[in-house]
């Protein structure tokens, strides 16, 4: 009979050695900042941008370029009747005209051209933003899978533990034999739990490396843990750090945008002016005689003007927004902020207080099982207890850093880079 015990313990040890010897080899740990590097220098996504620039910057040479001097050759009194017909009373005239604008209108073209530049840009670095966001997201959804990947580990090693407990008290007549296949059950569910965790970890892996352009079979492991958790700094320096919010920062883009149009329309209200110098030859009589030209727009009244107000009520409206983003983006950072306090003061009570008592009363109860004090019934439930407490703790952990990365998100600043460069300097 104690060779039976030791055969089941040794079939416990060597499935779960089955199940861990596949995904242990070649798998390649990671850690947040390679992940980062990886994503910016390879995602499929940013690879527009570069072109972007360079039609922005092809839009602010087209700005600059001045109008073209205009070549015209004008031929009058030919194919006429009388003195006119045929050519010899033809008057040829040979001129070159040039507009001059006036009102600043090809700095203020130059002007709106870099602007849109700079908002495209802009949308490089909101791009970008999100996309380190959603790289945190899926570094995070790893990191998890890990910590459940070892919870349900040890719950198999917990179960093969109560399995061989159950062994030796039916091997003495102390337990039916009904207890021991209840364990067997719950060990082989157990199995199926480890293996259901290490597939979401694959999966989580393979997610992730698609960020980087990688696609098929991956093994990645998260080098960082969910736990212990980052400090945070106190509400106010969050809402210091608001006016650099990516939202906030394109509103104030695109408001520079409408305000360098309302110049270029206020400019292409003015009036330009045509010069113009020719040569003129008169067929009959062989003569020639320099022509000069001058003309301009009346322009009575401002023929932009409706132009000049529409830009003007965009700027207006733009801020309106903007006041009212602000706000919003407020309430979210103070909700965040506080939701952050909340997680946090839940998973310390319950790391510092309930699963120390929960792994005293599970210690507790094995020791009695053995000893026929408790009931299999009771066993289970106490292991229960104590794996769906750190399970509890994973979720919020996992709540935490999700809503920290928003926070992050939201107001354009980097806790682990501050962190990092903190470290650096001391």
């Amino acid at each position: 009979m104690h060779y039976r015990t030791r055969r089941g313990g040794f079939a416990v040890v060597f499935v779960g050695l089955v199940l861990v010897w596949p995904l242990v080899a070649g798998a390649e740990t990671v850690d947040l900042n390679t992940v980062v590097a990886r994503v910016l220098e390879q995602n499929p996504g940013l690879d527009e941008y570069p072109y972007r620039f360079r039609a922005a910057d092809a839009a602010a040479v087209q700005a600059g370029i001045r109008p073209s001097t205009e070549l015209s050759l004008e031929i009058e009194n030919v194919a006429g009747s009388g003195q006119w017909s045929g050519t010899d009373g033809a008057e040829v005239t040979l001129a070159l005209s040039q507009v001059v604008e006036l009102g600043g209108q090809r700095d203020a073209r130059l002007d709106t051209a870099r602007r849109a530049g700079e908002l495209s840009r802009l949308d490089y670095d909101l791009a970008r933003l999100d996309l380190l966001g959603e790289a945190n997201r899926r570094y995070l959804a790893l990191a998890a899978a890990e910590r459940r990947v070892a919870l349900a580990e040890r719950t198999l090693g917990l179960a093969g533990d109560a399995e061989q407990a159950a062994r030796q008290r039916a091997a003495v007549g102390a337990a039916p034999s009904s207890e021991r296949r209840r364990l067997v059950l719950a060990r082989q569910a157990a199995e199926r739990d480890v293996q259901r965790a290490r597939m979401e970890r694959r999966s989580a892996s393979q997610r992730l490396a698609a960020l980087w352009g990688v696609t098929g079979e991956q093994d990645l492991r998260a080098a960082e843990d969910l736990l212990p958790l980052p400090e945070l700094p106190e509400l106010d320096q969050w809402r210091e750090r608001l006016d650099q919010a990516p939202r906030l920062r394109e509103f104030a883009s695109r408001a520079r945008l409408a305000e360098s149009q309302i110049r270029l329309a206020e400019a292409n209200g003015s009036r330009d002016v045509r010069f113009s110098v020719g040569a003129r030859h008169d067929e009959a009589s062989g003569d020639q005689a320099a022509v000069l030209g001058f003309s301009m727009p009346l322009n009575l009244s401002n023929p932009n003007r409706g132009n000049q107000a529409r830009r003007r009520a965009e700027v207006d409206a733009l801020q309106a927004r903007r006041d009212a983003a602000r706000i919003e983006l407020l309430a979210l950072v103070e909700g965040l902020y506080l939701a952050l306090q909340q997680r946090r003061d839940e998973i310390v009570a319950i790391r510092e207080q309930s699963l120390p008592e929960a792994r005293r009363l599970y210690e507790e109860v094995q020791a009695g099982y053995r000893r026929g004090r408790y009931s299999v019934l009771d066993l289970i439930d106490a292991a229960r207890s104590r794996l769906a407490l750190e399970r509890h703790v994973t979720d919020l952990a996992v709540d935490f850093h999700q809503q920290r990365n928003e926070l992050e998100r939201l107001t354009g600043t980097s806790l682990a880079a501050e962190a990092r460069a903190q470290g650096d300097s001391q």
